[in-house]
């Protein structure tokens, strides 16, 4: 019974240095993922940037959003 207390505590601490590690790592292509679509749509002439009805002041907002740009490639 102490063997698997253990080994189970041992494992909760294993997960915790891998969240520890892999966090930043994850905020890191958020954040150059976000950075990409912000120059994307930053290179876009303002009469395409008024087709998708966007405007260069919500660029940030835009690119900030939880979406799948993938398809805009």
């Amino acid at each position: 019974m102490n063997e698997k207390f253990l080994s189970g505590a041992v494992e909760l601490r294993l997960r915790k240095v891998m969240v520890l590690l892999t966090s930043p790592l994850r905020a890191l292509i958020v954040w150059r993922s976000r950075r990409s679509v912000a120059n994307r749509l930053g290179a876009l002439p303002d009469y395409m940037l008024k087709d998708i009805a966007v405007s260069r002041g919500e660029i940030p907002f835009v690119a900030s959003q939880d979406a799948d740009w993938s398809r805009f490639r």
